[in-house]
């Protein structure tokens, strides 16, 4: 239990979103001090309790969702309502904390009005213009509000917050693997494992590093956005359209519902293998990798054969490995940690809460 002694009054959070992420995030705050849920959402709508959700009321909570249930339908003494922000201002919520994949920008700049925000959604960050990407940033600053989502990109190792540090001095470019699941996928291709094998492992317990459709991941969707993201904190008007990606998953599987498209995946296993043979055979290893050349604006995704001497080759389970070239320095920073799952996820998110808090 993290009890903070001293501590002041708890810090109100309306939760959007409730899944993998959502849970865990309900679960670290339940016994600590600094933090008080007083709304959650999922896409049933709204659940609120004006003196804050216990402990116990949190983990009742956790439960129900787990069972597959739908907020709009929890048991007990809970005032409803459809709308996250209503449920924000109802409660007089000083954080709205977006851990959806939906598009929120609209409710994230609504929200802005009224409270500070903490994202690890990258797809109002990303799917967004970089107009409307820079206003959402602009309104904050107006504001005098918080809009952190340091989490957006490497979990807990929060990328963008080093790349601001070291963007300020200018950043030449960026390469490695930004994605967990597709960093362990490539693991474990060059482990000798089919590549169906590698995706059912990412997608199911214990490590859920998959989002709930694999080709969100396989087609380079959820690495560029990161890309974008970061590539903006450097100050360029980069789209998710500029991003060249290797395109993985076949015309005819794009449509399938999910689990069709995962019995389809041995499909892929043939191909995939006779690729990472051919990269042993030049004495590589065969990686998922993004890179972002700043000074040209090239920006692409895909796999490639990598020295095995380099520090990608010997990174392990969701491990998230970035090589960044700040402007002037004489060698290039390697950031190297676990970038993906809930556990992970949510230590970031506690990171830019706290750092709301302790303001």
């Amino acid at each position: 239990m993290n009890v903070y002694p001293g501590v002041g009054a708890p810090l109100r959070l309306a939760l959007m979103g409730a899944g993998r992420i959502g849970r865990e995030l309900m679960r670290r705050v339940a016994g600590d001090a600094r933090f008080e849920v007083a709304a959650i959402s999922d896409t049933s709508g709204t659940v609120l309790r004006k003196s804050g959700f216990t402990g116990a009321n949190l983990t009742e909570v956790v439960r129900f969702k787990e069972a597959g249930g739908r907020l709009s339908e929890l048991p007990g003494e809970h005032e409803r309502c459809g709308d996250p922000v209503e449920g924000l201002r109802r409660t007089g919520a000083g954080v709205l904390v977006d851990v959806t994949a939906a598009q929120t920008y609209p409710v994230l700049l609504e929200a802005l009005e009224e409270a500070h925000v903490v994202a690890a959604n990258k797809v109002p960050f990303a799917d967004v213009s970089y107009e409307r990407y820079v206003a959402l940033l602009a309104k904050a600053r107006e504001l005098g509000r918080a809009l952190e989502y340091g989490t957006t990109a490497g979990a807990g190792l929060r990328v963008p917050d080093l790349l601001r540090s070291l963007g300020s001095c200018g950043v030449e470019g960026f390469s490695g693997c930004l994605s967990g699941t597709m960093n362990y996928v490539s693991q474990r291709l060059n482990d000798g494992a089919p590549l169906s094998e590698a995706i059912r492992e990412a997608m199911g317990p214990p490590r859920f590093y998959a989002e709930p459709d694999p080709r969100v991941d396989l087609g380079g969707g959820d690495f560029a956005r990161k890309l974008v993201i970061l590539a903006r904190m450097c100050l360029r008007p980069v789209e998710c359209g500029d991003v060249e990606v290797e395109a993985l998953v076949r015309k005819e599987h794009a449509g399938l519902p999910v689990e069709e498209f995962v019995k389809a995946l041995p499909e892929y296993d043939e191909e995939m293998r006779g690729r990472v043979e051919e990269a042993r055979g030049a004495s590589e290893a065969y990686w998922f990798l993004g890179t972002a050349d700043i000074a040209d604006d090239v920006y692409r995704i895909g796999f490639k054969g990598v020295p095995l001497g380099e520090p990608i080759a010997r990174s392990r389970e969701s491990d998230n490995v970035l090589v960044i070239h700040p402007s002037r320095w004489r060698r290039p920073v390697t950031l190297t940690g676990p970038g993906a799952g809930p556990p992970e996820t949510v230590t970031g998110l506690i990171a830019g809460l706290s750092s709301i808090y302790y303001s």
